[in-house]
């Protein structure tokens, strides 16, 4: 394993307890970081992360609201006025599934369980500097590649985003050229975002259909919802001078005018369906500038198939528990003998 200078690495410790932030920063400062500042509470650190410009965070995942892991999601998201790229190593006593699935949606790079060693740490940076994942870029999601098979619809790139970590550790950092990485990076991921954001519009509108027309159908109208938010998020990403914007606000008012349409009568089965998934595959075919409309259909349907599927067979494998489950209590209740 190389040596790695950290002495001009700089990090920042959030823990609602003051002996894991001590014990990280007496840890810290063992490797060489000299530039550490620590804090209770996610609330308290963005001030001074703009003033430290951070390559690593350490970020308590079990304070009693999930403030820490919502920071780190709008950290990927660019909604904290930093470099969204730094290392992000949550931080737990408990590893159970509930929170395993909140850390994985928020884009952090790794989670180490606590009480931990100096050894653990250090393996961590180690990681993070020879061998960090690409990130990726849905929806709804920013951070490291965590897939195990790619999903369904169109190809989901992946970016090897700047890693100042590396370049500090390794002698290579130039704050200049990291910038222009950091604004190229964030483009790259902009132009990706629009492109998830209107395969999602689509995906979700057509999963939304069958239900719609024939009314009262909350998982429809859930869906129907959560594509009136990625339209938003797209229309938001597109801005005013870009080539797709004057078409994206054509199919954007159909939608919005079926969503209007929805929200004055939820329960009513919904007039104007075929227009409204037209516009939701219009819009998904342009943010990818494909101009086969029917591949882009087929892979919405695709994708809406194989989710239709999956939700099937979870649907399955809970009733066949809870009828065990019965079985179970039924012969539990027998009279012995």
């Amino acid at each position: 394993m190389p040596d790695h200078d950290f002495r001009s690495v700089a990090a920042v410790i959030v823990d609602r307890e003051v002996n894991t932030r001590r014990l990280l920063r007496g840890i810290l400062a063992r490797l060489g970081v000299d530039k550490i500042l620590d804090f209770a509470s996610a609330a308290d650190a963005p001030a001074a992360l703009i003033a430290i410009q951070p390559d690593l965070l350490f970020i308590d995942a079990d304070a009693p609201d999930p403030e820490g892991l919502k920071f780190v999601q709008g950290l990927r998201h660019a909604q904290a006025p930093l470099n969204p790229f730094i290392g992000v190593i949550a931080t737990t006593w408990q590893p159970t599934q509930p929170l395993l699935l909140r850390f994985n949606a928020t884009g952090a790079d790794d989670m180490m369980v606590k009480p931990f060693s100096a050894k653990q740490v250090q393996d961590r940076l180690v990681n993070l500097i020879e061998a960090r994942k690409n990130f990726v870029v849905t929806a709804d999601y920013i951070g490291p590649d965590r897939r195990r098979q790619p999903r369904e619809g169109i190809q989901i790139p992946l970016f090897e985003v700047p890693n100042t970590l590396r370049l500090k550790a390794s002698g290579q950092f130039d704050r200049n050229r990291t910038a222009e990485a950091i604004a190229d990076s964030l483009e790259a991921i902009n132009i990706q975002k629009v492109v998830r954001a209107g395969f999602q519009v689509a995906f979700l509108i057509d999963f939304a259909c069958p239900g719609l027309m024939i009314g009262g159908d909350r998982m429809a109208a859930d869906h129907l919802i959560r594509a009136g938010v990625a339209l938003e998020d797209l229309m938001r990403r597109l801005k005013p001078d870009n080539d797709l914007r004057g078409q994206a606000e054509y199919y954007a008012a159909t939608i919005r005018a079926t969503l209007e349409q929805f929200r004055s009568a939820p329960d009513r089965p919904l007039m104007g369906v075929q227009p409204l998934r037209a516009a939701a595959i219009g819009i998904s075919a342009l943010t990818s500038r494909r101009v086969d409309l029917t591949a882009v259909e087929n892979d919405v349907r695709g994708a809406v198939t194989a989710y239709r599927n999956r939700l099937a067979q979870i649907a399955q494998a809970k009733a066949e528990q809870q009828q065990q489950a019965a079985d179970k209590d039924g012969e539990s209740e027998k009279p012995a003998g």
